[in-house]
């Protein structure tokens, strides 16, 4: 029962990171035509695509300050639920036939829920530092930011906020120049 949740824990860490990968690149950035027409779909590119990367622009604006105090960074309250369930029923449907699969389900879950948790936490902190002075100046959030920071330059790479599994293995991963390295430090200030 433990080393079938802990496995569930663990893989769906993993999985995860493909989940947000593809999350962040099929519905948030270059929609499948298929998709386009979805109101819910349009709606998270909309408030993605054209607003938080319209107001939080890879410069000053990258951070939090009076030209996009009102923007909203995180996903709408329903979508977290949602996602967490449909990646929870994947992980469900996979494991159907082993004998102790709700142990693996309910790690899943834990991990999903936890990592989306990280994900709307720690995307806030990259922008908006000055109410997490404490954390964002750890060296793990200063990496994050940079991987994030990345992202806001070409919204094709380092499409993972959290856990950039996915972008190494998916070739999508990029490094910021130096020159990029000391902006995106300073605006974080």
């Amino acid at each position: 029962m433990f080393i079938e949740f802990i496995g569930g824990f663990g893989g769906s860490l993993v999985l995860g990171s493909f989940f947000e990968h593809s999350i962040h690149k099929y519905l948030l950035h270059s929609t499948p035509k298929f998709l386009k027409n979805n109101k819910y779909v349009k709606g998270m590119w909309e408030t993605h695509s054209v607003s938080h990367h319209g107001h939080y622009l890879p410069d000053d604006h990258y951070t939090q300050d009076d030209t996009n105090k009102e923007e909203v960074l995180a996903f709408s309250w329903y979508h977290g639920p949602l996602i967490i369930s449909i990646s929870s029923l994947f992980v469900y449907g996979i494991t159907f036939f082993i004998p102790s699969n709700l142990f693996i389900v309910l790690g899943a879950s834990i991990a999903f829920t936890l990592y989306y948790i990280a994900y709307e936490g720690l995307h806030a902190i990259m922008h908006v530092p000055k109410k997490w002075v404490w954390m964002h100046n750890t060296s793990f959030m200063r990496w994050l930011n940079r991987h994030h920071y990345q992202h806001h330059i070409d919204p094709r790479t380092n499409l993972n906020v959290i856990i950039p599994i996915a972008d190494y293995v998916l070739g999508t991963k990029r490094r910021i120049t130096p020159e990029q390295r000391v902006i995106a430090d300073r605006v974080a200030q």
